[in-house]
């Protein structure tokens, strides 16, 4: 036997289609994975094309030509061809396991700034919903800004997984008129705070 819902929530649901598409904006840590995991369970849901996006940082703001090379942020390489190609490669082999029989999958390696690529591919029309693992409050996120102020400012649904639980979201506002296409259930989200 279902829940009891609202009329409005039933117009809400009744008007509900699928998505087209999930954004993931990868991060290899603890929430990182957290947040894979939910974007390719809403992936499966929808039945739609899961969108894995991984940045590679810079130590410049307005250079893109030379990018960190190890996590701990100690060496820089130029990018050339033959390294993208290489990071490609790592960032498909780190998901393809994960991943199991779900084919539905584009890998995207960008070079530039995450602010502008993001929403640049929302606009395209890649994806519907943008997740992303929450590492810390007040983290760093692209150039100048907080995950906190990037995801308010987004044009649209952003969900933050973590930092502490893999099990709770938190979301933008337009993330919080579709919290029942997202498939978030009461008591597991807050609204982000600045």
């Amino acid at each position: 036997m279902g829940s009891i819902v609202s009329f409005s929530e039933y117009a809400i649901r009744k008007n509900v289609g699928k998505m087209k598409g999930i954004g993931l904006r990868s991060s290899f840590c603890r929430q990182g994975d957290w947040a894979f995991d939910y974007a390719l369970s809403l992936a499966r849901h929808h039945n739609c094309k899961l969108n894995i996006f991984h940045f590679l940082e810079s130590p410049y703001t307005l250079r893109r030509d030379v990018v960190f090379l190890d996590s701990e942020k100690k060496e820089t390489v130029y990018v050339t061809p033959d390294f993208i190609a290489k990071k490609d490669q790592e960032m498909r082999e780190k998901f393809d396991e994960r991943l199991g029989d779900y084919i539905k999958v584009g890998f995207r390696l960008c070079e530039g700034n995450n602010e502008w690529e993001l929403m640049k591919c929302f606009k395209k029309g890649d994806y519907e919903a943008l997740v992303i693992g929450y590492d810390a409050k007040g983290a760093d996120f692209g150039d100048a800004t907080t995950i906190e102020e990037f995801s308010e400012n987004f044009r649209g649904p952003v969900v933050l997984v973590g930092p502490d639980r893999p099990d709770f979201y938190h979301v933008n506002r337009e993330a919080e008129t579709r919290l029942y296409e997202l498939l978030i259930p009461d008591g597991k989200w807050n609204r982000i705070k600045l």
